[in-house]
C-alpha cells in the first residue's frame, strides 16, 4: 500500500534542526525534582535504620 499522505517530495531532504536546549525553567524544576527525592530516600533509610518508628 501506498500512504497517500506524504509530504516529501522524491529527492527533497528534509532539514534537521540541530540540539536544542531545554529552557532553563526546566532544567532548574528537575534539579530541584532530583534534590527533594533524594531528601525523601535519605529520609525513608534513617528511618528504616532507626527501626521503622
Amino acid at each position: 500500500m501506498e500512504n497517500t499522505n506524504e509530504t516529501e517530495q522524491p529527492g527533497q531532504e528534509l532539514k534537521q534542526e540541530g540540539y536544542v536546549s531545554r529552557p532553563g525553567w526546566q532544567v532548574w524544576g528537575a534539579r530541584i525534582g532530583l534534590v527533594l527525592f533524594l531528601l525523601l530516600v535519605a529520609m525513608q533509610v534513617l528511618s528504616i535504620a532507626r527501626g521503622g518508628r
